[in-house]
C-alpha cells in the first residue's frame, strides 16, 4: 500500500483491513511514504501519525513494515508499489490503494482463488463498489459486467484494465518476472502498462464476481491523473498531456497486437475519433485502410477522407456501416447514442475478437 498525504482516508482504510477474514495465512501489511508532507511543514499532512497510531492494532493482525520519506516531491505511484513490494516478502502480493476499503472477504476470496488456480501468470481482480455511490456509473457498469471473454476483448477502450487496478491480487514471482510497475512520475498509466505487458507475456485474467472493494471517486485520487474517464477535473493542458499519454500506449498496443498481423482493416467512424485513430496508426498500417464507415448521412456523403499527410493525398472511402467488410476497429463511445450504435452492431452479427475490436 503506498501512500501520499492520505490522512483524511487512512483511519477507515486501517479499519476495513482490521476486518479482514484471515485464516491460518501470515500476512504483511507493507506500506511505502512516497513523500507525504512531514507535520509541522507547510503542507502539514498526518499520514504518518495515524501509520504510528495505528502500529499496535494492526500488528495483532498483520506484520507490519513501513518505509519511505518525508517533504519530497513524489517519485510516481509505480515507484511507491515498487517500493512496497520490494520491502514485502509474502508469496502473492494484495494491492490496496490508501483510499479505498476491503469487504472483509477480499483477502480471503482472492487468496483462495490464486490456491486453487495453481498458476502463477494470473492476474486476480473482483467486482467494486462506487463510494460516494452512483459516481462514474458508466464506467462502473462496464467493469462489474465484462464477461470473462470481454476481459481479454475489450482492453483497448481508454477506460483503462478490464480488471481494475485498486482490486489486484498476483503472485510475487508472476510480478517480479514481468519487471514491476513502470517508474515513471505523476502523469504515467503505470497500470495500464503493467496490465498490457501481463498480457503479452501469456498472462491470464481472472474476476471474482463478487464486490470485494470500496473504490473511491474524489479529485485526489491517482487515477485523477491519468485515466482518460476522469480527466475533467484538470486543466485543459493538462488533460491533454495525460489522454495523450493513455492514447499512445492504446494505439501502441492494438497495433501490436491486431493490426499488424491483419491485411486490411475498416476504421468504424468517419467522423473526429476515426480521423484520429488513421492518423496515429503507422506509414505501413495506415495502407491497411481500405474505408471508414458510419451511421452519419452529411459524413457518408462526403463519399471520401483525404489523408493530407500523404504524399500521393490518399483518398479513404466513406461507407454506410451496413456496407462494411471485416475486420474493423469501432471508434465509436458505447452508451452513448441510446443504444443506436449497439443495434446496428448487433445486427450485423459480427464476433468481437474476430471481426471487431473496440477501441474508444
Amino acid at each position: 500500500m503506498p501512500v501520499r498525504n492520505a490522512a483524511q482516508w487512512l483511519n477507515e482504510t486501517f479499519e476495513s483491513l482490521m476486518k479482514q477474514i484471515i485464516e491460518n495465512i501470515n500476512i504483511e501489511l507493507s506500506i511505502y511514504n512516497d513523500g507525504s508532507s512531514a507535520s509541522g511543514s507547510s503542507l502539514r499532512d498526518e499520514t504518518l501519525n495515524i501509520i504510528e497510531q495505528w502500529r499496535k492494532q494492526l500488528e495483532l493482525k498483520y506484520k507490519l513494515i513501513v518505509h519511505g520519506y518525508e517533504n519530497e516531491e513524489a517519485r510516481g505511484v509505480g515507484y511507491g508499489k515498487n517500493r512496497a513490494v520490494q520491502y514485502s516478502s509474502g508469496r502473492f502480493l494484495c494491492f490496496q490503494d490508501a483510499d479505498d476499503l476491503m469487504y472483509p472477504n477480499r483477502i480471503h476470496r482472492q487468496y483462495h482463488v490464486a490456491i486453487n488456480e495453481k498458476d502463477d501468470a494470473i492476474l486476480i481482480g473482483s467486482k467494486y463498489e462506487r463510494i460516494p455511490e452512483g459516481s462514474t456509473d458508466r464506467y462502473t457498469q462496464w467493469a462489474n459486467n465484462l464477461t470473462e471473454e470481454q476481459l481479454y476483448t475489450q482492453i483497448y477502450l481508454a477506460h483503462g484494465p478490464t480488471l481494475i487496478m485498486p482490486t489486484w491480487f498476483c503472485s510475487r514471482s508472476w510480478f517480479d518476472r514481468l519487471g514491476g510497475f513502470d517508474e515513471i512520475a505523476k502523469g504515467h498509466c503505470e497500470d495500464l502498462t503493467f496490465f498490457f505487458k501481463h498480457l503479452r507475456n501469456g498472462g491470464r485474467l481472472y474476476r471474482v464476481n463478487e464486490v470485494l472493494l470500496y473504490y473511491r471517486y474524489h479529485s485526489e485520487a491517482t487515477t485523477f491523473s491519468v485515466h482518460e474517464k476522469l480527466c475533467e477535473t484538470r486543466s485543459k493542458m493538462d488533460v491533454k498531456v495525460l489522454k495523450d499519454v493513455i492514447w499512445s500506449v492504446r494505439i501502441q498496443e492494438i497495433q501490436l497486437n491486431i493490426i499488424n498481423n491483419l491485411e486490411k482493416l475498416t476504421i468504424w467512424n468517419a467522423g473526429k475519433q476515426g480521423r484520429k485513430f488513421y492518423r496515429s496508426l503507422n506509414d505501413i498500417n495506415k495502407h491497411k485502410v481500405i474505408c471508414f464507415c458510419d451511421m452519419d448521412p452529411k459524413k457518408i456523403s462526403k463519399g471520401f477522407y483525404t489523408d493530407e499527410l500523404s504524399q500521393d493525398k490518399r483518398r479513404i472511402p466513406v461507407i454506410h456501416f451496413t456496407q462494411a467488410i471485416p475486420p474493423i476497429i469501432i471508434c465509436v463511445k458505447l452508451g452513448l447514442t441510446n443504444n443506436d450504435f449497439e443495434t446496428n452492431l448487433s445486427s450485423m452479427n459480427l464476433r468481437e475478437g474476430i471481426d471487431y475490436w473496440l477501441f474508444s
